[in-house]
């Protein structure tokens, strides 16, 4: 399932706010909604932000774009590539080369070349400033840059080529960005000239393609003194879909261009610092406390119930123990309590499943059935310990068992006769007890 985030890019100029909102995942875009509106004496940029976090719906992404006048560049020279590590040596780097002091300032670093970086900086009273007037108004942003640092990922722009959107020229070599210079007025054919020939003349290698885009494709099309040979950007057609034609194309491509790097990862961001994103955060912390305190609420009644689990089994327990201790005392009526009641019911079972699984105490039962024939009319208990037998049985007289102990010689070495009780119908009862013959089988 291929996650979608939403970004909504806030574009402020002088006298105007372009707004657009993208939703965008690693195989498709989609352009949610856009706007452009006129900031004047009767709808201020506060009134413009108000009404748009008005009708703001869902949780967007929000990245504010600054005009480029507020950010001054640098390139500089490092022996590593990681962008981290560029970030924790600049402030030192440019200390010195530079009028302002590094303390005043928010650095960010674009990758330029090999081992080459172009170093950003801007007031952090500037960024402060536009950062409060849009809380203020209804939107705080999470990002703050501005366009001219996404140009590279305007679509259909060639790897290298100069860049020019109607107040901002940009110099872009391998896909990257390598210079930028903003104007504090309408770009004209002669400052783009005059620009080029800086550049040319300071080493820089020129492109021989200009791209105009946006205001500068309404600004330069036309014109005859350009020294570079000039297109405007068109809609690519894989993005058709997405801008329905070339006037939507032309205002909204940067900040197309700007989701684009900030899906990428690669739009520099000058919330640092002490002016870093915290709303964020603060969301995370409130959403893992309620967590916390569900999950707290979810261990103290698993604690209960498990509580309440286990006095429940001990419960049980005291009451088999219990009902045990009383099926003992009936079992052995003439034993002593016994410590561990449990136990000798388990040796005296094991006993008794020794014996019923032994042929020598079924021949036996043959034995003793044969010998009693029918004289005697039941055994009703036959007991075998070793070799001690014990019979209970019942017989039509007491001379029947007198024959029966008679009949049983050939099997036991001794056997005595027990009490014989008589029975109101005439027959008795008797126990007879005794050793068996070692050699019975």
């Amino acid at each position: 399932m291929q996650r979608t985030m939403d970004y909504m890019i806030l574009q402020a100029e002088e006298k105007r706010l372009t707004v657009a909102r993208f939703g965008m995942s690693r195989r498709s875009t989609e352009l949610i909604a856009a706007a452009s509106i006129v900031l004047d004496e009767e709808q201020s940029l506060g009134d413009a932000v108000q009404k748009i976090a008005e009708n703001m719906a869902g949780s967007p992404r929000v990245v504010l774009c600054l005009p480029p006048a507020l950010f001054a560049q640098r390139s500089v020279s490092l022996p590593f590539n990681d962008l981290r590590k560029v970030r924790e040596v600049l402030p030192a780097y440019l200390q010195g080369e530079i009028a302002l002091s590094v303390d005043e300032l928010i650095l960010e670093v674009l990758p330029a070349g090999e081992d080459q970086f172009l170093a950003l900086w801007a007031r952090k009273s500037d960024i402060g400033t536009s950062i409060e007037q849009f809380r203020v108004a209804g939107i705080e942003p999470q990002i703050v840059s501005s366009l001219v640092f996404a140009l590279a990922e305007l679509p259909g722009v060639p790897t290298d080529c100069v860049v020019c959107d109607g107040s901002t020229l940009a110099l872009l070599q391998g896909g990257r960005l390598t210079y930028s210079r903003a104007f504090n007025s309408d770009v004209t054919a002669e400052m783009v000239a005059a620009t080029l020939s800086a550049l040319e003349l300071s080493g820089y290698a020129l492109p021989q393609r200009l791209c105009l885009i946006g205001r500068g494709a309404n600004l330069l099309s036309d014109a005859d003194a350009l020294p570079l040979s000039a297109e405007v950007l068109e809609v690519p057609p894989e993005l058709g879909h997405l801008f329905k034609n070339d006037e939507t194309f032309q205002q909204l491509a940067g900040l197309y261009a700007v989701a684009r790097a900030c899906h990428a990862g690669t739009l520099p961001d000058f919330r640092r610092g002490e002016l870093v994103w915290t709303a964020g955060d603060a969301k995370l912390r409130k959403k893992l406390l309620l967590t916390g305190i569900l999950l707290a609420a979810v261990m103290i009644l698993l604690f209960i119930s498990k509580g309440l689990q286990y006095r429940a089994a001990v419960a049980d327990i005291s009451s088999l123990n219990k009902s045990i201790a009383a099926i003992y005392k009936e079992i052995f009526p003439t034993r002593t309590k016994a410590i561990d009641e449990i136990s000798e019911v388990k040796v005296e079972i094991k006993k008794l499943s020794g014996i019923a699984n032994s042929s020598k105490y079924l021949d036996l039962l043959k034995k003793l059935a044969d010998t009693k024939g029918s004289i005697i009319n039941g055994l009703y208990e036959v007991e075998l310990e070793g070799r001690s037998l014990r019979i209970k049985g019942d017989a039509s007289s007491a001379q029947a068992v007198n024959e029966f102990k008679a009949a049983l010689a050939p099997l036991m070495a001794v056997a005595e006769l027990g009490e014989i009780k008589s029975r109101p119908d005439s027959t008795v009862t008797f126990s007879l007890a005794g050793t068996l013959k070692e050699d019975t089988k």
